[in-house]
């Protein structure tokens, strides 16, 4: 599992907030250089950048081995993002009964994380409003394909997973895969992978 894909997502909204604030009070602050101009708004630009997971991650040559243990190919070929914000492709997926969601199924590749974090998604569902009904046609399938215990310079604590959330009256899914990280541990970076889940989840059924 890349080290850059264990991001903490609170970190990240961190950064969105004040690399704009520094960037447009660029004239008040005659400590910024313009190299570090240049790098701020690179950095936004790479976050923001929408790229083919199988050309842009480099899950596809570092870690090989956590590809097609629970997305197919054909999901690998049309996932679109970036390492920041993990990559997504919705084939069609519409909202379901939003008070009702049934987990399908967790696979754990690490099988060492597959009970907490279904733990952590219970949690962070029934917090968000949803009963968890395991017929209800709003339908979450979670694939843990890699676990960091260590933080050291370059990585965090985290987990990688590859979801589904879909409805079963459709037969349509939105898949995403992406990375969760907390120096805090990886109980913490559990329970914040669930979270991530849960927020997508509303957000895709908005649509």
């Amino acid at each position: 599992m890349s080290p850059t894909k264990l991001i903490s997502v609170s970190t990240l909204l961190c950064l969105l907030l004040l690399c704009p604030l520094a960037l447009f009070a660029a004239d008040k602050v005659p400590e910024m250089s313009d190299a570090d101009f240049k790098q701020g708004v690179a950095f936004i630009a790479r976050m923001s950048a929408i790229q083919p997971f199988l050309k842009d991650s480099s899950d596809v040559l570092l870690e090989p081995k956590s590809l097609n243990q629970f997305f197919t190919d054909k999901i690998y070929q049309r996932l679109e993002g970036n390492a920041y914000f993990g990559y997504r492709y919705n084939e069609g997926f519409t909202a379901c009964n939003k008070s009702e969601v049934a987990i399908s199924e967790i696979k754990d590749l690490t099988g060492a994380t597959g009970e907490a974090y279904r733990f952590a998604l219970e949690q962070s569902l029934e917090a968000a409003g949803y009963k968890l009904n395991p017929k209800a046609a709003c339908q979450i399938g979670i694939g843990i394909v890699g676990r960091e215990t260590e933080e050291t310079q370059g990585t965090l604590p985290g987990v990688m997973v590859e979801a589904y959330l879909r409805n079963a009256s459709t037969k349509k899914s939105h898949f995403i895969r992406f990375g969760s990280g907390s120096p805090r541990g990886i109980a913490a970076a559990i329970r914040l992978s669930a979270a991530v889940i849960v927020s997508e989840l509303e957000a895709v059924s908005e649509r």
